[in-house]
Formats: C-alpha cells, structure tokens, sequence
C-alpha cells in the first residue's frame, strides 16, 4: 500500500508563508537571501504567539507587551513612537530576549491603527534602538 504524503490547501486557512510574505513566491525570496523572506527566530515567534493570547484591546500596548514577554522569560525594556523607524507602526516596543553574548533583542510592533502587534528582527532602521537597549541593560545591571 502507498500513501500519498502531499499536501493540499486547506479552504479558508491561511499558511503562515501568505500571512506574512508579501512576495508571490517565498520560495525564491528565501532563495536570494532576502531578510523579509527569512525564517523568524523561534525566541521571536514565542514572543508573537504570547502576545496573541494577552490580548492588546483588553490590556493595552504596554502591558500586553510586558506580559508577553514575562511568559517567554524575556523583559521589557521601554516603547516609545515609532517616529518613522518602522512603516505602517505607530509604536515600538523593545524587549531583551536574553542578556547572553552582549544581549539579545526583539522589536514588538503596534500598528497603525491601534489593533494588533508583530515582532519583527531589528535591522539597519532600528540599530540605533538597539544599541539604546543594549546602554539601558547596561545600566539596569549596574543597579
């Protein structure tokens, strides 16, 4: 007997390749090494997931943001407006998803309207953030 291991879309489910790809083919954008078509670290999907249960309507940014982040044992570190770093944001949170090899750091986004956040990498845009977060844990060991 044989078992046929293709898979066929499921009607009305959305894989996770056409939530958050943009690009017709994710394939070859992975392909060329294009950032936006690269895999989430597993520390930022966690993070992501966790915020989908804190429920941002309910909490807030802020809190919903500290929650997700005491879940996936990372910290808060501070948001403030998104002044252009990140489109179609109207808020970046940062959040220290460990303090291991000089820290590492995960961005949660508000977006525009209010309604929904996404964790995103930092990259050339938010360098300056980052190296702010890195000073501020700094400072928080010190203490």
């Amino acid at each position: 007997m044989t078992t046929d291991t293709t898979t066929a879309p499921i009607p009305g489910h959305l894989s996770p390749a056409s939530v958050h790809r943009t690009v017709p083919d994710a394939e070859q954008g992975l392909a060329s090494g294009d950032p936006a078509l690269s895999p989430m670290p597993l520390d930022l999907v966690e993070l992501e997931l966790a915020l989908d249960l804190s429920g941002i309507p309910e909490h807030g940014f802020c809190e919903a943001v500290r929650e997700a982040a005491t879940t996936v044992r990372g910290e808060y570190l501070f948001d403030l407006p998104a002044s252009g770093l990140a489109c179609d944001a109207q808020r970046i949170a940062v959040v220290c998803l460990s303090r291991e090899n000089g820290g590492r750091f995960g961005l949660v986004l508000l977006s525009a309207d209010g309604d929904q956040a996404r964790t995103v990498e930092p990259d050339e845009t938010t360098a300056g953030l980052v190296q702010f977060a890195r000073a501020f844990v700094g400072v928080l060991e010190k203490l």
